[in-house]
This record gives C-alpha cells, structure tokens and sequence, in this order.
C-alpha cells in the first residue's frame, strides 16, 4: 500500500495557507489487479479553507494491463487529475440501527489524523483504479491470439 503521508501542523495554524507537494514513490497494487511499471507522480496543492483543507493535482502513473484480446503485457500510461476535501471534523452521522440514510455532499470528506497528517495512499489507490480501462487493448486493430 502506498503510504504517502503529508504533516499538516503548519497548514493548519492558518486559514488560507497553501502547499504544494510533488513526489514519486514505487508502489503496485497486485492484490487489486494493479501492477505499476514506475513511481506514482503526485503533484498536489493543498489550502486551508478553515473548515477543511482542499487538495487539487495530478497523479501520474504507469501500469501494466493485459490485452483483453490478444492477452499480451502491455504499458498503459495514467494521467489524472484528481480534487478531494479533507476535514478534522467527522462527518455527521444520522444512522440508525435498522435505518436508511441519504448521504450528502459532506459526507464524502476524508478523515484529518488525530495527529494532523494525511495518507493519501487509498486516495491513489482508488483513483488510479477507477483510470483503468475495462478492456485495455494494445492496439485498436488487435484481432486476438495468432
């Protein structure tokens, strides 16, 4: 699992604080079908807003996919922008026992740690899955095994 962690102690001592954050590390994810040939690029910008803290980028990344025809290895680059909200408020919770609920918009905000770091490994994780073509082919006139 991809564990980029980010220390938010100085972001959040001021509304309106930025940050910028570019880094690469070698991660895959084979357990989910996600094998990556390169480091993952994250790219991000972070701001306080005072209720939480936005992060807008890009994640860059390489994996290697398997022809849906033919079955060959190929590379398939991903290059995605990505926009989440983070909070050190937890989400309001309305459930009950045996209840439906309606989520809302805030409730899709991700948890600040107690200790004012972020890990923005699932975040990767799920958007580099979600980038993933259902039926990768390596190339458009490919007509299946020889």
């Amino acid at each position: 699992m991809l564990v980029v962690r980010i220390d938010l102690t100085e972001l959040l001592r001021k509304i309106g604080e930025e940050a910028d954050i570019d880094e690469e590390e070698r991660v895959s994810f084979p357990e989910d079908g996600l094998v990556l040939t390169k480091p993952v690029s994250v790219k991000l910008h972070l701001v306080n807003t005072g209720e939480s803290v936005l992060l807008d980028g890009t994640l860059q990344a390489v994996a290697e996919l398997e022809c849906s025809r033919c079955l060959k290895k190929i590379e398939y680059p991903i290059s995605i922008e990505v926009s989440e909200e983070y909070s050190k408020a937890p989400p309001p919770s309305e459930a009950r026992r045996g209840k439906g609920i309606e989520l809302k918009e805030e409730d899709f905000v991700y948890p600040i740690g107690a200790d004012n770091t972020l890990d923005l490994g699932e975040i990767i994780r799920q958007n580099l899955l979600l980038a993933l073509p259902l039926k990768p082919l390596c190339s458009k006139g490919c007509s299946g095994p020889e």
